[in-house]
């Protein structure tokens, strides 16, 4: 039986067989070229008003499923260097070093940390996110909200070093922080959740405490600062029946289990090189308890020819794939320097190898 992509995404999450692997996607940085190298001459923009995460080129390609973003209506400010502020009074995207301006960065106290201008959870946009979410679900899988992490949230407000020293200094300091940003990640999730009803079937979780060669932090602190945190946002998301995709790059073996223990049911992003366990072992012993996304190596890409490609994408698939519990992509962000043959040949790979027991063989 043909199934939609939306069927399709909620199959593999089931660990059922579905017709053929879902495909899904971070990001293709160069989106408008490719879908020019498509022959897609009138492209939407890839935020569309009306439907959200979603370009021509992406469904083309046969993505699967689509990102909701959660837009701030609030008024946003200006740091003392004239840079735009997000929505939480931090400069997006300048997380590390000490040369940028970090709003909680010489936080002395509690009462420092309450004094921040936190944002209102009452001025997100929730409606307008809903209305993406019921454009498209119909078809496509529909995920939720993009980016709401904890811990690096903390690091957009202290700065990754210092967040990390305060972490192990000032504690109480650290904690504070944390507690606010769950506090107020908590009340949008929730808001989300009952604004999309039926629409949004996955709800996303995404923190990056892990790197290539191991976790940021301890497991014993991320067992005391943060697992308890993520238990009741999955908990959350269990209560209104939907499934939790959650992203967290690098190596997080440590706490794998952890995540598992606690409800995820999907983990962005297997970045197979970065493992200290093979494939097979990791497919046998967390196989039956999560979906894995990813494992296409995004580091290679730029650099390997087409057939290199498709064949890396039919060494996933049957390595991960078996009896569902995989959806294939590639595992970071698709960047501006891989050719468009490249990012075509992953994803028809994708959408066209068939193996028993991988898929359903409706061909």
């Amino acid at each position: 039986m043909q199934m939609n992509s939306k069927e399709r995404i909620l199959a593999a999450i089931r660990h059922e067989v579905p017709d053929r692997i879902p495909v899904a996607v971070q990001e293709i940085e160069k989106e408008y070229e490719f879908s020019r190298y498509l022959g897609i001459q009138e492209h939407e923009p890839m935020v569309h008003p009306d439907i959200g995460y979603y370009s021509p080129a992406y469904a083309k390609v046969g993505i699967d499923c689509f990102r909701l973003e959660m837009a701030y209506a609030g008024e946003l400010s200006v740091s003392p260097d004239g840079e735009t502020l997000n929505e939480w009074g931090a400069v997006a995207k300048k997380d590390y070093g000490t040369e940028h301006w970090y709003p909680l960065g010489n936080a002395e106290s509690i009462a420092d940390i309450d004094r921040h201008a936190w944002p209102d959870p009452d001025q997100f946009d929730y409606a307008r996110a809903a209305g993406k979410a019921a454009a498209i679900s119909g078809d496509y899988a529909v995920r939720g909200p993009h980016w709401y992490p904890l811990l690096c949230r903390v690091f957009d407000l202290m700065g990754m070093e210092n967040a990390l020293v305060n972490m192990s200094c000032e504690p109480e300091l650290f904690e504070a922080s944390l507690e606010r940003v769950f506090e107020i990640t908590y009340a949008c999730t929730e808001r989300l959740i009952e604004t999309c009803g039926e629409h949004m079937p996955i709800v996303c979780g995404a923190d990056d405490f892990g790197s290539q060669r191991g976790l940021m932090l301890s497991p014993e602190a991320w067992r005391k600062y943060l697992k308890p945190r993520y238990a009741k946002l999955f908990e959350l998301t269990k209560k209104h029946g939907k499934y939790v995709w959650f992203h967290s790059c690098g190596d997080i073996s440590p706490v794998l289990p952890d995540l598992i223990d606690i409800g995820m049911d999907v983990w962005e992003t297997v970045q197979l090189h970065t493992l200290p366990i093979s494939p097979e072992q990791l497919k046998r012993e967390y196989g039956k308890h999560i979906t894995f996304f990813g494992a296409v190596n995004s580091q290679r890409l730029p650099f390997q020819s087409p057939d290199e490609v498709r064949a890396e994408v039919r060494r996933c698939i049957d390595l991960l794939g078996e009896g569902g519990g995989y959806i294939c992509s590639a595992d970071h962000g698709i960047r501006a320097d891989v050719p468009n043959e490249n990012i075509e040949a992953l994803f028809s790979e994708a959408v066209a190898y068939r193996r028993p027991g991988y898929t359903l063989l409706t061909d």
